[in-house]
């Protein structure tokens, strides 16, 4: 009897949406989280993936294990479907950007895609002479090579209803990518704390010090190419993009 043929499409990267649905099943099955993670990655229904045989269902799940290895990498400058997109930083966050993704964050799961709306808007200004691109499951991500890179663009002023307008569009928004920049986010938000803390004098410098370095570490392990970190000193902290050296015009 002539086996059955299974054809897939493998996605270029697991998306928002996608991670999210795969989050969704909640059961200690190992059997069934596969063919769920299948079903949702492949987009066939899981009626039809319990009628494969086993032997293809173990060779599509090793196709795409790679992909669903989300590993988490910070990147402030992509190019997503054809629009330049930046990161925005927590030291220039509007307070209705905290007050935003406070709420939204109660719900992370759900709103997932509207925080990422949030962190990654239009680039509206950059400093660049010419931008040179690092491509990963044909992502382009900045790679040009800066201090402080964070000094070289300007994004989109924060608007509420504008968010909305997009964030549906989120849903398909590189999952590895939202994540890294959430990881990134709440680890520099902690070295923006701990700066704070010492200038109002409420944590001694080498305590402060002990604290950063710490964040550092951990903060250093999620950054990927085009997103390299650096430190040159406490305040301000600066990071770099690996690539070509360029100096600002």
């Amino acid at each position: 009897m002539a086996s059955k043929t299974i054809e897939v499409s493998i996605p270029d990267y697991l998306t928002i949406d996608q991670y999210k649905k795969m989050n969704d099943y909640k059961f200690d099955d190992n059997f069934g989280r596969l063919v769920h993670s299948v079903s949702v990655m492949t987009g066939y229904p899981i009626s039809k993936i319990r009628l494969w045989p086993l032997e293809s269902l173990t060779t599509i799940a090793n196709d795409f294990a790679e992909l669903a290895d989300h590993k988490q990498e910070f990147h402030s400058i992509i190019e997503w479907n054809g629009e330049l997109l930046g990161y925005s930083p927590v030291h220039s966050s509007t307070l209705g950007e905290y007050i935003d993704l406070e709420n939204l964050s109660k719900d992370f799961e759900d709103n997932m895609h509207k925080i990422a709306a949030i962190l990654y808007r239009p680039i509206k200004a950059h400093r660049f002479k010419s931008l040179s691109f690092a491509i990963k499951q044909k992502i382009k991500m900045v790679n040009n090579k800066v201090e402080n890179v964070f000094d070289w663009y300007t994004v989109e002023p924060y608007d509420n209803d504008k968010r909305k307008q997009v964030e549906e569009s989120f849903r398909d928004f590189p999952a590895h990518i939202f994540l890294g920049a959430i990881s990134f986010f709440l680890n520099n938000a902690s070295l923006y704390s701990l700066n704070t803390l010492y200038l109002e004098g409420h944590i001694t410098k080498r305590k402060m010090t002990e604290m950063m370095n710490d964040q550092l570490e951990v903060l250093s392990q999620t950054t990927g190419a085009g997103g390299g970190l650096s430190t040159t000193s406490l305040s301000p902290i600066y990071y770099k993009l690996q690539g070509t050296d360029q100096l600002p015009t």
